[in-house]
C-alpha cells in the first residue's frame, strides 16, 4: 500500500495504459475528417486562458523542426511556450511539451480525462488536439504553436483560431487523403489560412506551388534569401533542408515580433535557431549509427543531400503501409552499400519483404531482409 499523499507507480501505469488502449482503439476506427466534432469539444471545454499568440504549422515535411525551431526562439525571449506535434518516437507524452519539456504521464492522464468529461466522441487526432489545448490552457502559456497532423483544411488544430500560419512547404504524401498532385496539396495545406492573419510561406516548394499558396492567403509573407542570410552558420541538426526549415522560424518570431508585439531581441532569435535540436533528425546515437524520421520522396532527396560526397552507408529502412517505398528508396540508391529491409512493431507497417523486393526490383545491391527491426540495426 502507498503512503497518503504519495503516489502509487503500479496504479499510475496501469490508469496510463488504460489511456493509451482507449486513444489508440479510437486509431484503429480510421480517420474522420471534420471540423465540427472538434469545435464543439473546444466549445465544451470552456477554456479560460487565450494565449497571446497561436502558431499553426502546416507543410509536408519541416513542420516539427520549424516548430522546434520557433520554440527555442520563445524561449531564449522568456515566454512560456506550449508545442503540439506529431508523432511521437517513445511515448505519447512527447506530443505535448510545455516551456520544452515533455509532459508526465500525470498531467497527460489529467488532460485525457477533462477531454472524456466534455467531449463527445472524437477520432485519436481530435482528442489529442483537445489534450493539446486544455494542457496549454492549465499551464497558461504565453504562445501555443499547433502542428498539423494531416493536410490542413480538415485538420482538427484547424478548430482553433489561429494568429499565425505556416506552410513549411509542399511535397508529395498522403496521396489517398490529399490529391495526387502538388496543386491538389497545396490547396489542402492552404486551408489553414484565416481571413486577415500573416501567412509564412517556406521555401520547399517549386516557385509556382508557392504563387498557388500566396493566392490563397490573405497576407503572404515569403520565405527569401534575405532570411536564410541571418541564419546563423552553424545549426545543431543538419542540412539545408533545416536551413529553410530555420529560416521559416525566423520569420515568424520577426512576424510575432513585429505585428503582434512578442517580445524578443535579435539575439534571441540566433541563440534559439543555433541551438534547436529535435530527436530522430539526422542524429547520431552512437559512433556509426545514426537515426532519421525521412518516410516520404522529398525527405529521401533531403537525406541523400546529406549522403553526397560521403562514404557509402548500410541503410536500414522500414515504412508505413501508407508509404511509397520505390519514391523513397529512388534518391537513396547511389549512397548506399548495403539495404536491410525491415518492419516496425505497429500494424501499419510495410512488411520487410515488400521493402526488400522493391529495393531489388529498383536495382539496389547487397539487399538483406531482416524483419525486427533491432535484430535488423544488430545487422547493420
Amino acid at each position: 500500500m502507498s503512503k497518503a499523499g504519495t503516489s502509487d507507480p503500479a496504479m499510475s501505469d496501469a490508469a496510463y495504459e488504460a489511456v493509451l488502449a482507449k486513444l489508440f482503439g479510437a486509431r484503429r476506427a480510421g480517420i474522420n475528417f471534420g471540423l465540427e466534432r472538434m469545435a464543439a469539444s473546444l466549445d465544451t471545454l470552456a477554456l479560460s486562458h487565450t494565449p497571446r499568440a497561436i502558431v499553426q504549422v502546416g507543410g509536408t515535411n519541416g513542420k516539427g523542426s520549424t516548430s522546434t525551431y520557433l520554440e527555442q526562439i520563445l524561449l531564449q525571449a522568456g515566454h512560456t511556450v506550449g508545442v503540439f506535434s506529431s508523432p511521437h518516437l517513445l511515448s505519447i507524452c512527447e506530443r505535448f511539451r510545455i516551456n520544452g519539456q515533455s509532459i508526465s504521464r500525470e498531467r497527460f492522464i489529467a488532460a485525457f480525462e477533462a477531454v472524456q468529461r466534455s467531449a463527445g466522441e472524437l477520432t485519436f487526432f481530435e482528442s489529442i488536439t483537445a489534450i493539446a489545448a486544455w494542457l496549454f490552457n492549465d499551464a497558461k502559456v504565453d504562445i501555443a504553436i499547433y502542428e498539423v497532423g494531416l493536410g490542413g483544411r480538415l485538420d482538427s488544430t484547424t478548430a482553433i483560431a489561429s494568429t499565425l500560419s505556416v506552410v513549411t512547404g509542399i511535397g508529395i504524401d498522403h496521396c489517398e487523403f490529399l490529391g495526387e498532385s502538388l496543386e491538389e496539396i497545396a490547396m489542402e495545406k492552404a486551408g489553414i489560412f484565416r481571413p486577415g492573419v500573416a501567412a509564412i510561406l517556406g521555401r520547399s516548394a517549386p516557385e509556382s506551388i508557392r504563387a498557388l499558396l500566396a493566392k490563397q492567403a490573405e497576407r503572404p509573407l515569403w520565405v527569401g534569401d534575405e532570411h536564410l542570410a541571418a541564419l546563423p552558420a552553424n545549426l545543431a541538426m543538419p542540412g539545408a533542408h533545416q536551413h529553410e526549415n530555420a529560416a521559416c522560424a525566423l520569420l515568424a518570431a520577426q512576424t510575432l515580433r513585429d505585428e503582434q508585439g512578442i517580445a524578443m531581441e535579435a539575439h534571441h532569435i540566433v541563440d534559439g535557431i543555433r541551438t534547436a535540436r529535435l530527436p530522430g533528425r539526422m542524429q547520431k546515437v552512437q559512433p556509426g549509427l545514426w537515426i532519421d524520421g525521412a518516410h516520404n520522396v522529398q525527405a529521401a532527396e533531403a537525406l541523400a543531400s546529406l549522403l553526397e560526397g560521403q562514404d557509402k552507408v548500410n541503410l536500414v529502412v522500414g515504412l508505413s503501409n501508407t508509404k511509397d517505398i520505390e519514391g523513397f528508396l529512388g534518391p537513396l540508391r547511389p549512397y548506399v552499400a548495403q539495404l536491410i529491409a525491415t518492419a516496425g512493431r505497429g500494424d501499419r507497417a510495410h512488411s520487410a519483404a515488400d521493402v526488400g523486393e522493391a529495393a531489388k526490383a529498383l536495382g539496389f545491391d547487397n539487399v538483406h531482409i531482416v524483419s525486427d527491426s533491432a535484430r535488423a540495426v544488430e545487422f547493420a
